[in-house]
């Protein structure tokens, strides 16, 4: 059986919807979360985070839902797919889209934090080329596997095993 998938992206990278238009013809029941977002006007001024006032929204979709498998595409969806794992048993999966240097990790206050604990508590971690997986081994220490958003069997592989854990 396949797991019930929710894909949380809150920017317009594209990575999340090529992955959901690879997942649905092969069976996958996915669902790509877009949560009402709280305003971020105070947060924006002090450089704190993506829009974090996605975030109580984006727990509250995955909540409702009945997910196995929360899939996050940016360090702060994959921080409320892990508390929404703890909480609800099932699992978080994070992707880091872009590679990562000192620049993209130092330039908002939280950043590096929120990064830590995706990477450091999802159930697996994902990059979606080697450029990106070695600039995750050089920054970070994790060894991240290697998945092409496309590929949709190879996902449906890491979830399976993942939920067999």
């Amino acid at each position: 059986m396949t797991a019930r998938v929710a894909l949380l992206e809150h920017d317009d990278g594209g990575a999340a919807r090529m992955l959901l238009t690879a997942l649905v013809p092969e069976g996958a029941h996915v669902e790509l979360i877009d949560p009402i977002a709280l305003p971020d006007a105070p947060f924006r001024l002090r450089k704190i985070g993506e829009a974090p006032g996605r975030m109580p929204g984006a727990f509250l979709a995955l909540a409702r839902g009945r997910y196995e498998v929360a899939h996050a595409f940016t360090a702060q969806d994959a921080a409320v797919a892990i508390a929404w794992s703890r909480l609800r048993g099932g699992t978080a999966v994070f992707t880091q889209r872009e590679p990562l240097t000192r620049a993209t990790v130092a330039d908002r206050r939280l950043r590096l934090r929120m990064l830590t604990l995706a990477l450091e508590h999802a159930a697996a971690v994902v990059a979606p080329d080697e450029e990106v997986a070695s600039s995750v081994r050089r920054w970070m220490a994790v060894d991240p596997n290697v998945l092409a958003p496309e590929d949709a069997a190879a996902h449906l592989a890491l979830y399976a095993a993942l939920r067999r854990r």
